[in-house]
C-alpha cells in the first residue's frame, strides 16, 4: 500500500504547471446490517455436540459509516487528461467493535481522446480493506474478508458508425488476501471486455442496447507455513455474456433489463465449474433535486460436479444455488452543498445443500439499510 501511495504522490508533483480541478466530498451514513458473515440458519458445532440455531450464531448490529472521496484532475494537451481518486471509508459497529474494519480505495486514470469518436484510458486502481472474518459467500475457498487487490487495465471506446457505441478492454489483477496463521492465498487474473451498443435518440431520451462479453482466467494459489504440505492451486475460466436494452420511459425515468449467461470453467476435472443465467432490471429516476435507482436481479447458478446432500448424508444432487439481489439508492438534495443519501441492500441465496454439519454452500438471508448525509464541496 505504501509503494502505491508514493508512486501517486511522485505523479502529482511531477505533472508540469498548469491548473488542476479537484472535487472532494465527506459522507456519514447510520445503519443496520443483518447476519454480517452470512451464516446458515443452523450449524452443528461438533466442539460442543451442540445444534446451534441462527440467534447463536448470526452477527448483527447497527453501525455507523464515514467515508471521504477527493478527485484530482489535470488536463494533458488538448484532448487528454489525467485524475487521481482517494476514498478512505471505516465502518464502527455499535454491538461489537471487534467487526471494525476499513478500506482505501485509490485510483490513477490517463484519457486521451484521439478524434471525436476514438478515446483510450489506461487505469491503475488499488483497492485495500482491513478486515478479520472470513467469506462465506466465497466458500468454495475460504477466502479472507481482508485484503489487498491491484488492477491495471487499458481500454479503447470507438464507433463503427454514427448509431454505434462500441468499447474494449483488457485488464489484469491480483488480490494478496490477508495472510492467517496457516497458509496465505492469492491470485492473479486476466481479462478482458467487449462492449458493442447501439443508440437510437428519441423524444424521451436515448434508447440503446446490444452486448457485453466478458472473458476471464483466474489463478489461485494458497501457500501454507507448514513445508509439509503441498501448494494449493485453483485455475478457473470465466466466459459471460450480457445482452440488455436501455428505455427512457420519460425525460426523467429510465428503464434497463438484461439477461446474462455465464460459465466457469475448472481446469480440475471439472470440480467447481458451473453455469449460470440471471435476468436484470434496473429503474432509474433523476429529478431536480430527488434522484433513485433501483436494481433487482435473479441468478440460477448450476454447478457441474460438485453435489449437495443432507444432515444424514443422502444424496440430494448437483449442488445448486438461487439468489436474490435487490438494491435501492436514492439521494435528495438539501442545498448546493448537503445530499440526503439512503441505501439498502438485501442477498438471499437458496441451496439444495442442508446439511447443518457444514458451514459451506449453504443458504443464507443478509441485508443492510443505511441513511445519512453527504456534503460535497
Amino acid at each position: 500500500m505504501k509503494k502505491i501511495m508514493i508512486i501517486f504522490v511522485l505523479l502529482c508533483g511531477g505533472w508540469s504547471k498548469g491548473q488542476i480541478a479537484s472535487q472532494a466530498n465527506l459522507q456519514t451514513q447510520s445503519g443496520y446490517e443483518f447476519n454480517i458473515f452470512k451464516f446458515p440458519e443452523s450449524f452443528f458445532n461438533s466442539d460442543t455436540n451442540t445444534l446451534m440455531e441462527k440467534d447463536e450464531i448470526y452477527r448483527s448490529s447497527f453501525f455507523q459509516q464515514t467515508s471521504a472521496r477527493v478527485l484530482f484532475t489535470k488536463k494533458m494537451g488538448r484532448k487528454g487528461n489525467i485524475s487521481l481518486r482517494l476514498q478512505p471509508r471505516a465502518r464502527f459497529y455499535f454491538e461489537d467493535s471487534a467487526l471494525d474494519y476499513y478500506t482505501i480505495y485509490s485510483r490513477l486514470r490517463y484519457q486521451n481522446t484521439f478524434r471525436r469518436n476514438t478515446k483510450w484510458e489506461i487505469i491503475g486502481r488499488y483497492n485495500f480493506r482491513e478486515r478479520d472474518g472470513e467469506n462465506l459467500d466465497d466458500s468454495e475457498l475460504r477466502t479472507p474478508l481482508g485484503y489487498g487487490h491491484l488492477e491495471l487495465s487499458t481500454s479503447l471506446a470507438f464507433r463503427l458508425y454514427p448509431q454505434h457505441r462500441g468499447k474494449l478492454s483488457l485488464r489484469y489483477a491480483n488480490r494478496d488476501y490477508k495472510k492467517g496463521l496457516e497458509d496465505n492465498l492469492h491470485y492473479n487474473l486476466y481479462g478482458a471486455h467487449l462492449v458493442f451498443r447501439n443508440v437510437f435518440r428519441r423524444l424521451a431520451g436515448y434508447h440503446s442496447y446490444g452486448l457485453e462479453l466478458d472473458v476471464s482466467r483466474r489463478i489461485y494459489e494458497r501457500v501454507f507455513t507448514d513445508p509439509t504440505e503441498s501448494i494449493e492451486e485453483r485455475d478457473w475460466s470465466y466466459a459471460q455474456v450480457d445482452g440488455f436494452y436501455r428505455y427512457p420511459i420519460s425525460k426523467t425515468w429510465q428503464l434497463r433489463s438484461g439477461f446474462a449467461w455465464g460459465n466457469r470453467k475448472d481446469k480440475n476435472e471439472d470440480k467447481f465449474s458451473y453455469t449460470e443465467i440471471r435476468p436484470s432490471l434496473h429503474l432509474s429516476y433523476k429529478g431536480k433535486r430527488f434522484s433513485m435507482n433501483f436494481t433487482g436481479s435473479y441468478t440460477a447458478r448450476n454447478f457441474k460436479v460438485l453435489r449437495a446432500n443432507d444432515s444424514e448424508g443422502n444424496d440430494l444432487g448437483l449442488l445448486k444455488f438461487d439468489y436474490t439481489r435487490l438494491q435501492l439508492k436514492a439521494e435528495h438534495q438539501l442545498s448546493d452543498q448537503l445530499v440526503m443519501t439512503f441505501n439498502g441492500y438485501i442477498n438471499n441465496r437458496d441451496s439444495n445443500r442442508t446439511n447443518v454439519n457444514k458451514l459451506f454452500f449453504r443458504s443464507y438471508d443478509y441485508y443492510y439499510t443505511a441513511v445519512g448525509l453527504r456534503f460535497d464541496f
